[in-house]
């Protein structure tokens, strides 16, 4: 069982393989080389990340408005 699968409980192997297609693809058009050490730790953090970063796009926060003067360059106050 790969990182990805263990920790979002146990994906389907179809997913895990498209996470690792996904990767590889991008590394590829960057140029960029990884070891089966590497995939697996992608692979976890994608299981990780994903699912709430699924939710929150989920919760169309396009029609929330920006704080006035919001200065994205500091902390928040």
């Amino acid at each position: 069982m790969t990182a990805a699968r263990e920790v979002s409980g146990g994906a389907d192997g179809g997913e895990a393989d498209a996470v690792q297609r996904f990767v590889r693809a991008g590394l590829e058009l960057l140029d960029l080389e990884a070891g089966e050490a590497e995939i697996a730790v992608i692979e976890a953090v994608d299981g990780l990340y994903r699912p709430v970063i699924e939710r929150l796009l989920e919760d169309e926060l396009d029609e929330i408005e920006p704080e006035p003067g919001t200065d994205m360059s500091r902390p928040p106050a």
